[in-house]
């Protein structure tokens, strides 16, 4: 009688040894190619990031060089310094400065109160007016601009911060409604009944209760409030005239004249300006975190 090896190339064991590699061969090469997929995109987000700040870094002469040079030498601040320099610039700097802070906090205000009257009332034509904001998203801003210049001519309020910020308010509204909506419906009703028998007035109720239960959806709609008031370009353009209400994003266009485009400067001062942005995406993210910690609700 002959006895076969346990072990020979047709037992179980090593069938299972072979899945088991071409399992972790097929795993090993999926993880790569995502992997790979990643650095591809990273690279085609930060790349044209590094290359600004190396032209910001670099001499006149080296701007223009050719083949093109990424490690600047010398490097030279030159460029920052005529940015700081610049009385032009950090008047706009100052004035995107105050429109997006001061839209921020009435997104804000205006969201959480808009927001929270959809999550907790029913009225007639609740979900009509709820859709329409969100409807009013799909129009191309090209479209509105006319609309918008007639009604803040006729209120006078063109080359005006009140005009800015109304504008992007009505940008950010829709957004900043239904991202409240959302997280108000998750917050259980319960509490907000504990909260009024204990007699709680409204103005408590969303003050002590529903904001600090809401810091992620707040700290989402800051961020996003913010950034997109910081670097709206359109209708910033449009409904400003002048240096004295010129915000930021508009400003760094005229550093493109006759004498043609100094990348040097243009580089330095878009580098600036992205630095408050960068820091509000740092605090909201902190904030978010903390929120998501300090909102949750142990049942």
């Amino acid at each position: 009688m002959t006895v076969l090896d346990a072990d020979g190339p047709g037992s179980p064991s090593m069938s299972a040894a072979s899945r088991s590699r071409r399992r972790a061969w097929r795993t090993g090469f999926y993880r790569s190619g995502i992997v790979s997929l990643a650095l591809v995109f990273v690279a085609f987000s930060v790349l044209p990031l590094a290359w600004g700040i190396s032209t910001a870094l670099k001499e006149k002469e080296a701007v223009y060089a050719f083949p093109p040079v990424w490690i600047p030498s010398p490097i030279t601040f030159e460029n920052f310094i005529a940015v700081f320099n610049n009385a032009a610039l950090f008047q706009s700097f100052l004035n995107t400065l105050i429109i997006a802070t001061c839209t921020t906090v009435i997104a804000l205000v205006v969201g959480v109160l808009g927001a929270y009257g959809f999550s907790r009332y029913r009225f007639p034509g609740r979900d009509t007016l709820l859709w329409s904001l969100l409807f009013t998203k799909l129009f191309p801003r090209v479209v509105v601009i006319v609309p918008f210049f007639v009604t803040l001519r006729n209120l006078d309020m063109m080359n005006t911060y009140q005009g800015l910020i109304l504008v992007y308010l009505m940008a950010i509204f829709p957004v900043a409604i239904w991202m409240l909506k959302g997280f108000f419906d998750n917050i259980p009703v319960e509490i907000e009944e504990a909260a009024v028998v204990d007699g709680c007035s409204l103005p408590q109720l969303l003050w002590l209760i529903v904001i600090p239960m809401s810091k992620p959806a707040l700290a989402a709609v800051a961020m996003y409030s913010f950034i997109i008031a910081w670097n709206e370009f359109l209708f910033a353009l449009v409904f400003t005239n002048g240096l004295s209400k010129r915000p930021l994003s508009v400003a760094l266009a005229f550093f493109i004249d006759e004498n043609g485009i100094r990348w040097g400067e243009l580089m330095a001062a878009s580098a600036v300006m992205s630095l408050p942005a960068l820091i509000v995406f740092s605090i909201a993210q902190k904030a978010l975190v903390r929120g998501l910690s300090e909102g949750a609700v142990k049942g």
